[in-house]
């Protein structure tokens, strides 16, 4: 049987794929090579990322190989979506810089403002049990399972036109003080096809980030995100300041007279996941069966209070803003707090929680006045489903398969 290996990667190098051709020829290559298809095809996966959490305080922890993680984010990368006479195409951005497609045709300002931008999210492979994941990434583990993402979210968080459609754009705003139906509702007036990242999303990125960087502490890894007591001004900065970074990961510096120095975000092609404003999760609820908590992962396209699915028992009935030592996990990796005694800003997660009896859905990330407990994994799940404030907003997906076109076909088609 053809197969492939991965080398083991060290610090933030680049592992290789140890590729194993029908002639038994041993030859290697980057993720990205492998990605791109510009090693042959019988190439047929890479060795799973191994790794386990919890082991100790340290939000660092030991990953056996992040080759699969990193070919998975090479399959990763942002897309610009346009709706066009009832059909959906897309076409590549440089994964460099997103002022341009992958062809070199430029993105305009015009374009960005007629379009979604969104990021690839593939099938993504894990089998986890307990604390220990080993995740598969693009390739399929026996036993294992696929995180219910869809395959397409939004860049940026949601902003709506004046029709009230929802949109995935630069240099707007995102929009706020809507309940997670009204949201959706939104997102749906583009088309049928059109939703939420939900739950089994953040599930993903999470799995993705610790498999790539085997450390917990998001904010010092990649960035702290906005931070500031004048959090509404921060929600307000228009998105798009790290269309520099394409499909990567980092930070900027961004400074204005309100809210001063600053360090927005992005991660694996999507800008601010943490630090700027809170964001719904649907795919999950909460409810009470006597006295005890349970949580219900629901598929679909759906957001719902009473949709039906996998139950599990929630450990933390009630927090405000606890750091979390332990989380769920086991063979869903299931990112929701289990523990929320003895964690810290600098311990275990690095992130807090929240949660009541009465609390109903899912919001993740953080608001730039949460400081220190903001991060990937930072949640809360007390509100009520009807919950409408400032400081949450949401963002799109797509959950169908657009047609794929050059940037030049693209442009040519947005101007016809």
């Amino acid at each position: 049987m053809k197969k492939a290996k991965t080398t083991l990667a060290s610090g933030e190098g680049i592992a290789k794929v140890l590729c194993i051709t029908s002639n038994s020829d041993l030859y290697e290559a980057t993720p990205e090579e492998v990605g791109n298809a510009s090693v042959p095809s019988t190439v047929i996966g890479a060795l799973a990322s191994n790794f386990t959490l919890e082991g100790n305080s340290s939000p660092a922890f030991a990953v056996n190989n992040r080759g699969a993680a990193e070919l998975y984010q090479a399959q990763m990368g942002g897309y610009a979506f346009l709706l066009k006479d009832g059909k959906v195409y897309a076409a590549k951005l440089n994964g460099s810089d997103w002022t341009k497609f992958a062809d070199g045709t430029a993105f305009t300002t015009a374009l960005e403002q007629a379009t979604e931008t969104m990021v690839h999210v593939p099938d993504c492979h894990f089998k986890a049990e307990g604390k220990t994941m080993n995740f598969g990434g693009t390739v399929p583990i026996d036993g294992g399972k696929v995180f219910d993402s869809p395959h397409w979210v939004g860049a940026y968080k949601i902003w709506y036109d004046t029709n009230n459609k929802a949109h995935s754009r630069p240099d707007k705003a995102p929009k706020h003080s809507q309940t997670m139906s009204q949201f959706w509702a939104a997102a749906q007036l583009l088309g049928s096809q059109w939703g939420l990242a939900n739950y089994q999303f953040h599930c993903l990125i999470n799995a993705l980030y610790q498999a790539r960087y085997g450390n917990l502490d998001s904010q010092t890894t990649i960035g702290a995100g906005f931070q500031t007591s004048s959090w509404e001004a921060a929600r307000d900065v228009p998105m798009g300041l790290l269309k520099s970074l394409g499909d990567g990961s980092g930070k900027v510096y961004y400074t204005d007279a309100t809210i001063g120095d600053q360090y927005p975000v992005k991660l694996f092609g999507f800008e601010d996941l943490w630090g700027k404003l809170w964001e719904f999760r649907p795919g999950i609820r909460f409810y009470m069966d006597d006295d005890v908590r349970k949580a219900v992962v629901y598929p679909g396209n759906v957001v719902s209070n009473s949709a039906e699915g996998r139950e599990f028992v929630c450990a933390v009935q009630s927090a405000s803003g606890a750091y979390v030592k332990g989380m769920e996990l086991g063979p869903n990796w299931d990112m929701i707090a289990q523990n929320v005694t003895g964690g810290g800003s600098s311990t275990y997660y690095c992130d807090g929680y929240y949660a009541a009896t009465t609390g109903q859905l899912l919001i993740v990330g953080g608001s730039a006045d949460n400081g220190a407990r903001c991060g990937l994994s930072y949640a809360r799940s007390n509100y009520a489903f009807s919950v409408s404030v400032t400081s949450v907003g949401a963002r799109l997906a797509f959950y169908g398969e657009p047609e794929i076109v050059s940037g030049a076909e693209l442009a040519a088609l947005a101007s016809a």
